[in-house]
């Protein structure tokens, strides 16, 4: 019963994200770094979409590319956060570390990685405002890899994560909200 749940569950979130026009997407060199810019649309409250981007032990349940993600510590609304991801394009396959120094305002989710295992420089954001009963998303990231990948790939393999990253976040809020729906009823 628990099983035709979730699948049923997931069936509404991936209809709900459907409904949704695609992300804009761009990803551009600049200065040797590599900037990608998102913009989307999420049929969920700004705040289970917050929820879901500040719910770090649990990223690796529905972003299937991280393998491990763990708060190492809190103060306030300073995070750090540990993950480690398995990227993988063609035949390329790379696990990148990050310490990520997140900052949680209240509608903008800044980070930055200041272990520098895989990267020198990898910093974004995630901003979050109200659209109707919805949230639009803007998303932006600077990353410098400290590993050599032919910038044609590396481009591509950007801009194919951060749909996929899209997608995951754009079902797992939906997903929450119509959880919360059912249980308010």
């Amino acid at each position: 019963m628990t099983r035709v749940c979730f699948l049923l569950a997931m069936a509404v979130a991936a209809t709900a994200a459907a409904q949704v026009p695609p992300p804009a997407v761009s990803v551009r060199e600049a200065g040797g770094a590599y900037v990608v810019e998102a913009r989307f649309d999420i049929a969920a409250a700004p705040a289970i979409v917050r929820a879901v981007l500040t719910d770090y032990a649990g990223i690796p349940r529905f972003m299937p590319d991280i393998r491990t993600s763990v708060v190492r510590s809190r103060d306030g609304n300073a995070v750090v956060v540990e993950q480690e991801a398995e990227s993988k394009f063609l035949m390329f396959s790379k696990t990148v570390h990050l310490m990520l120094d997140v900052r949680e305002g209240a509608h903008v989710l800044s980070f930055k990685d200041i272990g520098g295992k895989s990267f020198t420089r990898y910093e974004g954001s995630w901003t979050l405002s109200r659209n109707g009963a919805g949230t639009t998303v803007t998303y932006m990231l600077t990353a410098d890899p400290s590993f050599t990948v032919p910038g044609g790939m590396l481009r591509r393999l950007l801009d194919r994560n951060a749909r996929q990253t899209i997608d995951h976040l754009r079902a797992e809020a939906v997903l929450r909200a119509t959880s919360a729906l059912r249980a308010a009823r």
